[in-house]
């Protein structure tokens, strides 16, 4: 079977969609052919990062979209350039000025559009020269949403292509949290029933969501299904941790934390008065001061990222506030042998608690100080044990397998 796997994302930038590709790629190569399609990578992007793609040997064409001239100066806010940090009056001035510029811009954009940005990158695919007729499956993966607008292009302009069309949702469209709500929902509940209805299997990323999407999409349902995403790294290695408990405890969150998204404040305060040192590494609105045992830090490369991950003796994941979505990074680091502590929250979480404890893999809190502390606790007993056990199907062959299932 021959794969075409399409995202707006190039494997070079450092997101959480990266990752989640990166775990499809490695599940479907080894059981298929895989070529891919991605906007060229932009190695002045702020969030370029090189290391991020470690899947070249699996991968065996490569298709890139140019980046629209129109949409690299709508994003020129997140480019950063050689020799920036020299800048000084006047041009420190004028790129303030411009910035902020932009950033009305982009507001505008996002409370009026159905679509992301990207959406402008879309018709650049009329420049490749691709045999659609060769693959047997095409998967169009998002986040952002835009890609399974080329997936619809793809197949509106090609009619030799016989290949079978599966759409992967990191997150829905009506029902993403990150989307401000309002007059557009009904729009962009049609453009969302629009694609979907053209797909020949639509996959998303969590059980809860799935149930949301067929109550809200009850035509397309019986196409529905989910395939969760995997851990990150193909050989489980064990790192030197503190193994009484003693010692100092390090702990790490490795994640973004927008204040509208996710609660990092009871993790937070947790530590602020515990026995334990804390790592706070990612993306947020909030400005968090360090303190003599809690270490906040921005947005990390991915190697660095790793490399802190490495170095604590527990990793901690928050779920969202809000919604079905599960964060992906629950996921990614649950080949390292340690303790993994997921804080639950949302409305959901009863069902999340059931579902994530189906994998006896994590230790599961409540998103309040003491529930925190207690899972510490468990967590450090857990160190001396020393047993950390990996489900089957958490595996990239696992998460493919589901994706294909019945194609």
């Amino acid at each position: 079977m021959k794969v075409l796997f399409v995202s707006m994302v190039a494997f070079e930038d450092n997101s959480s969609a990266t990752i989640q590709n990166k775990g499809i790629i490695k599940g479907l190569s080894a059981i298929h052919d895989v070529d891919v399609m991605t906007l060229r990578p932009n190695q002045r992007a702020i969030h370029y990062d090189d290391s991020m793609n470690d899947i070249n040997k699996v991968i065996k064409n490569y298709y890139y979209i140019d980046i629209d001239p129109k949409y690299a100066v709508f994003r020129a806010k997140k480019q950063k350039y050689i020799g920036e940090e020299h800048t000084h009056g006047k041009t420190k001035l004028l790129k303030s000025v411009l910035n902020r510029g932009r950033n009305v811009v982009k507001a505008l954009y996002d409370n009026t559009s159905i679509f992301d940005a990207q959406k402008i990158n879309v018709k650049g695919i009329s420049k490749l020269r691709v045999d659609y007729g060769i693959y047997d499956i095409i998967i169009t993966a998002s986040d952002p949403k835009s890609s399974h607008l080329i997936g619809e292009k793809i197949f509106r302009d090609n009619k030799e292509c016989k290949a079978k069309w599966i759409q992967y949702w990191g997150d829905p469209m009506l029902h993403d949290i990150s989307r401000k709500s309002g007059w557009r929902d009904i729009l962009v509940k049609y453009h969302e029933n629009r694609l979907i209805s053209k797909a020949d299997k639509i996959i998303y990323a969590s059980p809860l969501t799935l149930e949301k999407q067929m109550e809200t999409f009850p035509k397309s349902s019986l196409k529905m299904s989910y395939a969760n995403q995997v851990y990150a790294h193909v050989k489980n290695q064990s790192y030197n941790v503190n193994k009484e408990t003693k010692d100092y405890i390090k702990v790490g969150y490795f994640g973004n934390y927008n204040s509208k998204i996710r609660n990092i404040m009871p993790l937070y305060n947790a530590a602020k008065d515990g026995d334990f040192s804390l790592k706070i590494c990612g993306s947020s609105d909030l400005s968090l001061r360090s303190t003599e045992n809690i270490s906040v830090n921005g947005m990390a490369p991915y190697k660095e990222a790793m490399k802190m991950e490495k170095e604590s003796d527990i990793l901690v994941c928050i779920c969202n506030s809000k919604g079905t979505q599960i964060p992906g990074k629950i996921y990614y680091c649950t080949s390292y042998m340690k303790p993994i502590l997921v804080i639950v929250d949302s409305e959901y979480k009863d069902q999340l608690r059931v579902f994530l404890e189906s994998f006896e893999r994590f230790i599961l809190c409540e998103n309040n100080v003491d529930s925190i502390k207690d899972a510490i606790k468990k967590a450090k007993a857990q160190l001396i044990v020393n047993e950390f056990k990996l489900s089957d199907q958490l595996t990239p062959e696992y998460m493919a397998d589901k994706i294909l299932a019945n194609m």
